[in-house]
């Protein structure tokens, strides 16, 4: 018979290295990096450690947001205070981890007793604990790495696609590519990018500050002209999975030298030719991620409210702030 005791903590330095090794492929929650985010994006972290016949066997992290827009899939918006289990970033990964499926379902039940609204994140179960609303939230674009080279990726397009991004090569010719050799260098310029387009986002959860990209844990290339620079990509190598981070554009120039293209094509190339086996391309602008070739993967939001009321209103109005997922299979690959 399970029987669960729940410590919580307010720093992750508090906790023991117990919780790395439950937290395993889930290189958001290791405690390195947890502690990493501590340090760029304060908002009231806790964090939860579930035991279960006195053996860890459960951990999640908390975040109090302030003004989250809950339904910002829609028109409308609808601003509020909340607790989310989640990364505090826009990446595909939960902010919980667990052994038996049994301490998840004790999770939910716990986080369902906090007072006010509460937010599960990127749940890949839908049908968990009936007391939540859940709905759709952005799905993960995942790019399955079948290839032996990028030149073999790109043999293997159907032409409309093949043309689309060798134009795209060839508009950007003119581009010098560079890594940087240290994070540190990460500069304004290269973070005014960032914000370019963060401020044009549709959807939007957090604005990270610039201590965030200059952490050690990426690899960033860079795409100038003339000495300015036109945009970057940010990556983060996770065992055999590339995980894309986030993009950075000069707007003015990005139609001139198809910036955003050629960074998404040499997200690829690097992760082809390094032998991922996946490339995780992220939750938001998905066309263009399905039409390099990817597929996606779905997640849920478990959304719970303390009071009955609001509570059951959200349980009937979820499926209408959802996410819509594209539904054409835009057939990239020859046969």
């Amino acid at each position: 018979m399970s029987e669960f005791v729940i410590k919580k903590y307010h720093s992750i330095l508090s906790v023991g290295d117990e919780w790395d090794d439950l937290v395993k492929d889930n290189i958001y929650l290791t405690k390195k990096f947890v502690a990493f985010m501590e340090k760029v994006d304060q908002c009231k972290q806790e964090y939860y450690m579930i035991y279960n016949n006195e053996k860890l066997d459960g951990v999640f992290m908390m975040y109090h947001r302030a003004k989250y827009n809950l339904t910002m899939f829609t028109k409308f918006k609808l601003m509020m205070n909340i607790k989310m289990m989640y990364v505090p970033l826009s990446v595909t990964r939960p902010g919980i981890a667990y052994n038996n499926p049994e301490t998840l379902k004790f999770a939910l039940n716990y986080i369902s007793k906090m007072k006010g609204p509460k937010m599960v994140l990127n749940l890949e179960e839908k049908d968990l604990d009936n007391s939540y609303a859940v709905g759709l939230t952005c799905p993960k674009c995942i790019l399955y790495n079948n290839f032996k080279s990028f030149d073999d990726y790109m043999s293997s397009l159907r032409s409309h696609y093949r043309r689309r991004y060798l134009k795209a090569f060839e508009k950007s010719k003119a581009l010098k590519l560079y890594y940087l050799s240290d994070n540190k260098l990460f500069s304004e310029e290269m973070y005014q990018c960032y914000l370019n387009v963060y401020n044009k986002s549709r959807i939007r959860v957090e604005k990270l500050s610039i201590d965030f990209f200059r952490g050690d844990f990426f690899k960033i290339f860079v795409l100038e002209h003339e000495g300015k620079v036109m945009g970057f990509g940010q990556m983060l190598e996770n065992g055999s999975e590339l995980i894309f981070e986030f993009v950075g554009v000069n707007y003015e120039y990005n139609n001139q030298f198809d910036t955003y293209h050629r960074i998404l094509l040499e997200i690829t190339r690097y992760g082809i030719d390094n032998g991922f086996t996946t490339i995780d391309f992220g939750q938001t602008a998905d066309e263009s991620k399905l039409k390099l070739g990817c597929k996606y993967t779905y997640l849920y939001a478990y959304l719970h409210h303390s009071n009955k009321l609001i509570n059951a209103i959200d349980k009937k109005i979820a499926h209408k702030i959802e996410y819509r997922p594209i539904d054409i299979d835009y057939n990239v690959f020859k046969d």
